[in-house]
């Protein structure tokens, strides 16, 4: 699209530093927006006004920055009746915001955007009643991601949390989506998903991408040692694959390598993950950079159970020719073949066998990381990503 637009941009968590796919995608969408349009960022930032240096480098994009202050307290208090008697979702009412609504509003009077974005549902309370073009980016379908999590959990506290959630994302979910003339997901499960619930909105996939520049390889497969689980720690989805992990998988292949040693690398692990270490089980908290140890292992283990989306760990190991090993959830939105350039299982049993069969096969698992970084230079590169947010900008101003 030749025209510089002007676009309003909404993110529930401020896109700096890049932890986590919720900074990294709405970071990297607004770098290259920012190059061809006008663009006003209005974000909230958890805890109070973001670091000075954080600021710095979002304007240094060249977009117009607004950052709201969010408390966690007061916002986990006002969930109970948003949800209670609004219907709102949990995970939405804890992003209502009423300052952030007010220079929402104030923006909208003030300026004539041509385009507004949300990204996440979280922000779409903010924009999905205006008279103006917007787009959604809801990236996973989170009606499936919270069934899917109820149903895997059993964890009581969490069962319940979970399926109060798909309750009321059975109704708000649709509704929402109905009102943006855009939608885009990550996967086209999501995609398929969102149909059984509506089918009025025009959906469309734009995926997540990878640096493909900074997670290279950088070693003689012969060389990597270790199995690897890396992601954040505090997420109740990563707790699950590590227990499960650590106390069910491990010890299958404990039997046939005792030697073999498991890295756990992520942010604010609990008291029970730390209680795992042992001379078999290593953990890295809240290490700088991921890179070296996507670089260094022999394989990603990954026994990934429910949710929905794409898993940007597996996409960033993948990048690094690091060979993976998944469930056919986890390799949702990645078009990788099984055998080829990844190894899938279900069970405890299976996942356990194709750890196994790395060990035992160095060649097969060069071959297996090698065909990985390939899928992701060809198909999940920032640039793919880039060609993706450009068509959606274009098929949206047309409608």
């Amino acid at each position: 699209m030749e025209k510089r637009l002007k676009i309003l941009f909404l993110t529930p968590r401020f896109p700096f530093p890049l932890i986590g796919g919720d900074r990294l995608k709405p970071y990297m969408t607004l770098k290259h927006m920012a190059e061809n349009h006008d663009v006003t960022l209005v974000s909230l930032n958890h805890g109070g006004y973001p670091d000075q240096n954080f600021i710095k480098e979002l304007t240094s994009l060249g977009l117009e920055l607004f950052p709201i202050p969010l408390d966690p307290i007061k916002a986990s208090m006002r969930t109970i009746p948003l949800t209670l008697l609004a219907g709102q979702p949990l995970e939405i009412a804890f992003y209502n915001h009423s300052l952030f609504g007010l220079r929402v509003e104030r923006l909208l009077k003030e300026r004539n955007y041509d385009l507004a974005f949300c990204f996440f549902m979280r922000t779409a309370e903010f924009i999905k009643n205006k008279p103006i073009r917007k787009i959604l980016m809801a990236e996973d379908c989170r009606t499936l991601y919270q069934k899917r999590s109820y149903e895997e959990t059993n964890n009581t506290k969490q069962k319940l949390i979970r399926w109060w959630e798909y309750r009321k994302l059975l109704n708000y979910e649709p509704k929402t989506m109905e009102m943006f003339d855009t939608v885009t997901f990550v996967t086209i499960e999501d995609i398929e998903a969102m149909k059984q619930y509506t089918t009025v909105p025009n959906y469309m996939l734009l995926t997540n991408g990878t640096d493909i520049d900074k997670f290279s390889p950088n070693i003689d497969n012969s060389k990597r040692k270790g199995i690897l689980f890396a992601g954040k720690m505090d997420i109740w989805a990563n707790v699950l694959m590590v227990e499960r992990i650590a106390k069910e998988i491990m010890p299958i292949v404990w039997q046939k390598f005792p030697d073999s040693e498991l890295t756990l690398v992520g942010a604010n692990p609990s008291k029970s993950i730390l209680a795992l270490a042992s001379d078999r089980i290593k953990i890295h908290s809240n290490v700088p950079d991921m890179t070296p140890y996507l670089q260094s292992a022999s394989m990603f283990l990954h026994p990934h159970s429910g949710g929905s989306g794409i898993q940007n760990k597996l996409l960033e190991a993948m990048s690094c020719a690091c060979p993976v090993i998944t469930t056919p959830t986890g390799m949702q939105g990645i078009p990788a073949v099984d055998g080829e350039s990844i190894l899938l299982g279900k069970s405890n049993q299976e996942l356990a066998a194709n750890v196994i069969r790395l060990i035992e096969d160095k060649e097969f698992a060069g071959q297996l990381g090698r065909a990985g970084r390939e899928v992701i230079v060809n198909n999940l590169s920032w640039e793919a990503v880039y060609r993706q947010i450009d068509n959606v900008i274009e098929a949206t101003m047309l409608r």
